[in-house]
């Protein structure tokens, strides 16, 4: 597959660390973040961009500031299942310092994003120093694989209105508002199941007065009431993200 192109924001020579919102980058020792800042290019993602297909060769690496990255498998008729998503607290492209470079599934901006891009070369060869970084990354593969397990029991054993409302509390995070645009075609397309059903749990979860919702635009009125409905995944995965970067700095 031919892959457009991200379009490059004007080049920065001297990000300040303390500047980035990146949690990977911010969670880096200064000296490696230095070593590291000439290799990283201001990138912007539109929404809907797919930065790789299944099998495809992973060039460069991803580490979002903003919006919102799912990591999709695809059945051979097409439908396609949520199994990951990464916000400022990651990066897309782990497979990189794994020596596989290959990407297993489908990769997909939900939200428009401004991300750091790096050559998969440069990001391998910080990674085999053996510092901080790698540390660093070694935690969150181990968090990401923990969402991939739980997303597991989440399409198994999980009803679409638990899903439906741990999807939405994890849009939130990434664009950190209590308002942002979703469309239920694609709430329907990331949890696996028709619009209908997703019609049918809005429109629960609206009655209850715990969003609004109208025209692709969607608001959460009681974060705590969303949190209750959702199933336990959501803070499962908070909590192993949240290991990630502890204490990073002095390791």
């Amino acid at each position: 597959m031919s892959l457009l192109r991200a379009a490059p924001i004007s080049r920065v020579s001297n990000i300040k660390q303390s500047l980035t919102s990146n949690r990977l980058l911010a969670a880096l020792r200064p000296d490696e973040y230095e070593r590291l800042l000439p290799a990283l290019e201001p990138t912007r993602l539109p929404r809907n961009r797919i930065l790789y297909e299944a099998g495809d060769t992973i060039r460069h690496a991803y580490f979002l500031n903003t919006g919102m990255v799912s990591l999709l498998a695809i059945t051979e008729d097409g439908q396609t299942v949520d199994i990951c998503t990464i916000g400022s607290e990651g990066v897309v492209g782990i497979p990189i310092v794994l020596n596989v470079p290959i990407m297993p599934c489908r990769v997909v901006t939900q939200l428009a994003c401004e991300a750091f891009m790096i050559k998969g070369a440069s990001l391998l060869t910080e990674f085999n120093r053996g510092n901080a970084l790698q540390k660093l990354f070694l935690k969150y593969v181990y968090a990401q694989q923990s969402e991939m397990i739980q997303s597991a029991i989440c399409h198994s054993l999980h009803t679409i209105r638990q899903r439906f409302c741990r999807w939405l509390l994890v849009i939130s995070d990434c664009v950190q508002s209590d308002s942002f645009d979703v469309t239920q075609e694609r709430v329907a397309n990331m949890l696996g199941h028709q619009r209908n059903r997703i019609t049918l749990a809005a429109r629960e979860l609206q009655q209850q007065r715990l969003i609004e919702y109208g025209s692709g635009s969607l608001t959460i009125i009681d974060r705590s009431g969303l949190e209750a409905v959702a199933c336990e995944c959501y803070r499962v995965n908070k909590e192993s993200m949240s290991y990630v970067t502890v204490d990073n700095r002095h390791s």
